[in-house]
């Protein structure tokens, strides 16, 4: 089931909305909004086992987590729900994130 939403966008976001196909705006909002979702629900789950928000930073990340400003505890955690909100096994995405900060 869908239905028609009516909403107001910047320019710059009308432009780019502008240069899609006709048929293919409705696909492209919802998928953005639907990203938007999954990210906003891993912050959440991020904040929630104590991990402030950072800019994407891996190596400073890394510093942090070898300092115990993150418990291994809370990692753990975070990792579990991220790879759970994103339909991924935990050991996949603990490996590529000890990948990403060891670059």
């Amino acid at each position: 089931m869908s239905r028609r939403v009516t909403i107001s966008v910047p320019d710059d976001v009308a432009e780019q909305l502008d240069q899609l196909p006709a048929r293919q705006v409705s696909a492209y909002v919802t998928e953005a909004l639907r990203r938007r979702r999954v990210s906003d629900d891993m912050r959440t789950a991020l904040r929630t086992a104590g991990h402030p928000e950072f800019p994407y930073d891996p190596i400073r990340a890394a510093q942090r987590l070898a300092t115990r400003q993150v418990t291994p505890e809370a990692r753990e955690a975070a990792i579990a729900r991220i790879a759970q909100l994103l339909g991924r096994p935990a050991d996949e995405l603990r490996s590529e994130l000890d990948r990403r900060s060891a670059a």
